[in-house]
């Protein structure tokens, strides 16, 4: 825990008079580690302070503002002083005592506790089915459904800084609970492509989402709407939590258009999320209230029961490390999974390029040579001896020499050229023209002319063969 957090714990504790560490740490952790926004949200939660912790905030005030406050409260200086006297001894009746939970929420937290005990089936069984489950697990697991979106976005070249999940909608849901997060489900199909874009090409909703929901996308598909307790038309945002009997409750259910304004939307989603700050922390202190009923260790018991207290502090301080540190083990874990799990992907997806590559090459080639197969057939037929016009053609890496018949047409002299090897050219698949440098005269308009009209009185010619992009 760092030095500032510490501060932090303190402050909160000694401002609101919250008596458990743990407590105040999910406070701050839930403002956002702003420690105004936490007090603000104890305060909301829990009710206001107790006269003895209203007398600290006022020492904190100018002195200006403390004398008015003394002259407006004169007739309870010596309750105030009194109380302040006996702060480290207070008396029974002056403990200050928290806000009582919903009796609603504990009652079905009871309940639930109570159902979950009935359905156990003793140690025997229990370790057997456990068993069991673990070897049921290996040969049957749950259907990753976000991975068809995640494939789905890469086909479409469609870059992305949300944060999106893969897996199925129940482990999502209990990751997202552990994370202290809501979970933010995106529905979508292939109509919804544009909405998509929109929607990630707002800064401000992804700031939102990647910072106060866990996040996971699902194509449309039967077996999606098979796995979620709702089935909305997409495009829709679905927001799940967990209640403390571990059920699925769908928080709200927006549905998405390319009309959508996201800049409003991110504002909704945060208002969302503190609705679910309030709720988890009222959740939670309802199970502490079953399963380890608030004691309050008033210093006048005696130095042992103070010595009890610290030892019990530091266990509970032993004990949260150690489950952070597995946490943060399973969490190393699970992202050194997804990244293999990336790099086969994309060594895979390099080696399907490659070959597509080749194969493409291969067929380019093969194309090339049939059509230089076709040209040479169809050419005229080369002058014997020393009638029609010798024509030296100047290629980029050689030169090449043939006689044409005056009467045949410029475009036999453009087939010639094609009809060469590739090693004569920089680009075998590039466009050409034959050029005369002087007088300077380009053929690439004249394919259709005799040679006769074009080279007159002349019986031998020199033609640059360029390469046209």
């Amino acid at each position: 825990m760092q030095a500032t957090q510490e501060k932090d714990i303190l402050d909160f504790m000694a401002l609101t008079g919250c008596q458990d560490e743990q407590k105040a740490l999910q406070y701050i952790q839930m403002g956002d580690n702003n420690l105004e926004n936490a007090i603000q949200l104890y305060l909301d939660l829990e009710g206001q302070p107790t006269l003895s912790q209203q007398s600290s905030v006022q020492s904190q005030k100018s002195p200006q503002q403390q004398n008015q406050q003394q002259y407006l409260n004169q007739q309870d200086v010596k309750e105030v002083n009194t109380m302040i006297f006996n702060q480290n001894n207070p008396p029974p009746e002056l403990i200050r005592q928290r806000s009582a939970p919903d009796t609603t929420l504990i009652e079905k937290y009871k309940k639930y506790q109570e159902d979950k005990r009935a359905n156990d089936d003793g140690i025997l069984k229990k370790t057997f089915k456990f068993g069991w489950s673990a070897i049921t697990y290996i040969f049957k697991r749950e259907t990753n459904h976000g991975m068809a979106f995640q494939t789905f976005i890469q086909q479409q070249q469609i870059q992305t800084d949300i944060n999106f999940q893969m897996g199925n909608f129940q482990d999502n849901l209990k990751r997202a609970h552990e994370e202290t997060k809501p979970l933010l489900i995106y529905l979508h199909n292939q109509q919804s492509l544009y909405t998509f874009e929109n929607m990630i090409n707002s800064k401000t909703f992804v700031q939102i989402v990647n910072k106060n929901y866990h996040i996971v996308g699902f194509l449309e598909s039967p077996q999606v709407y098979d796995l979620l307790p709702v089935k909305p038309q997409p495009p829709t945002l679905l927001i799940y939590r967990l209640d403390l009997t571990e059920q699925p409750i769908l928080m709200d259910t927006i549905h998405l258009s390319p009309e959508s304004n996201f800049q409003e939307l991110a504002g909704k989603l945060k208002s969302l999320k503190g609705q679910f700050n309030k709720q988890f922390i009222m959740e939670d202190q309802v199970k502490r209230e079953f399963n380890i009923p608030q004691q309050y260790i008033p210093n006048f018991y005696g130095q042992q029961q103070q010595q009890q207290y610290s030892q019990r502090r530091q266990q509970d301080v032993q004990q949260r490390e150690r489950e952070q540190l597995i946490k943060q083990q399973q969490e190393a874990y699970r992202i050194a999974e997804q990244q293999a799990a990336e790099k086969k992907r994309r060594e895979q997806e390099q080696k399907q390029q490659q070959e597509n590559k080749l194969l493409e090459q291969q067929q380019l080639s093969e194309q090339r040579l049939l059509q230089k197969a076709t040209i040479l057939s169809n050419l005229p037929d080369e002058p014997e001896n020393e009638e029609g016009i010798e024509i030296l053609f100047r290629f980029e890496n050689s030169n090449k020499t043939r006689r044409f018949n005056f009467n045949d047409k410029i475009q036999s002299i453009f087939d010639f050229a094609l009809s060469q090897e590739d090693d004569c050219f920089n680009d075998p698949n590039s466009n050409i023209d034959l050029i005369q440098s002087f007088p300077r005269l380009s053929l690439k308009d004249k394919k259709d002319e005799i040679i006769s009209d074009v080279f007159t009185d002349s019986n031998k010619v020199q033609l640059i063969v360029e390469e046209c992009e």
